[in-house]
């Protein structure tokens, strides 16, 4: 079997940030004594290795938990043939340069690389009504987060404002957003932040949605209607 395919074999298993700590050390100790055999060292004392796998299963879990199990074994295969330069034993410096070489690898790239290609490809086109389901739940949730009493300013009120209005749910007139801005104008961003004009009109008019929401969801939730049930004008 080619690198490569071993390669994208080894990609598609878990991950080892999907490992628990009792999972990961003794295949992490498996890899390591490995290593040993290929390069035909005698491994050390019992001892040493459980100290070794330790500190190497710590630094997997760190500083590469995107990696899995078969890359580790792949990676060190290729590090005790050379691959990786020469290395003046068995340690945890030898490890760490393995793994970052391998990280970095173009033969990893590569496969990485054609593995998302594949996977894109492989997903069907999002329809319509599944981004206007996905859209509706969202609001709803929303909705829900505020009757239950969550802080409106915490819930992106411009951006849920907008969705509502474009699906007809909202309406205000042009004299009811006017009064809105009126009543934002002087809306201060937090801690007092200096911004320029242009970026004042923008924070002015987000409140001023927050205002024309907060409005319309009070009116909703004191004459017990739903988000999507009769309209509130």
């Amino acid at each position: 079997m080619s690198l490569e395919i071993r390669l994208r074999q080894a990609l598609g298993d878990r991950r080892i940030a999907a490992y628990s700590v009792e999972e990961l050390l003794p295949a992490v100790n498996t890899v390591l004594l490995q290593a040993y055999v290929l390069v035909g060292f005698t491994p050390p004392k019992s001892a040493d290795v459980a100290l070794l796998t330790s500190k190497l299963a710590a630094d997997l879990q760190e500083s590469y938990p995107f990696l899995t199990l078969r890359e580790l074994s792949l990676c060190f295969e290729l590090g005790a043939k050379g691959e990786y330069g020469d290395f003046m034993g068995l340690n945890l410096r030898t490890f760490t340069r393995w793994l970052k070489t391998y990280q970095t690898s173009e033969l990893r790239y590569r496969a990485v690389v054609e593995r998302d290609r594949q996977a894109q490809a492989a997903l069907p086109p999002v329809s319509e009504a599944y981004k206007e389901e996905h859209e509706r739940t969202y609001l709803l949730r929303v909705f829900e987060q505020y009757r239950a009493g969550y802080p409106l300013d915490r819930l992106y009120p411009a951006r849920v404002y907008r969705s509502l209005q474009e699906r007809g749910i909202i309406r205000n007139t042009p004299e009811e957003k006017w009064a809105a801005v009126r009543q934002a104008a002087g809306y201060q961003p937090a801690g007092n932040m200096i911004v320029s004009d242009d970026v004042r009109q923008v924070l002015v008019k987000q409140q001023a949605m927050a205002i024309l929401l907060k409005r319309f969801f009070d009116r909703l939730i004191k004459e017990e209607k739903e988000l999507f049930g009769k309209t509130a004008a």
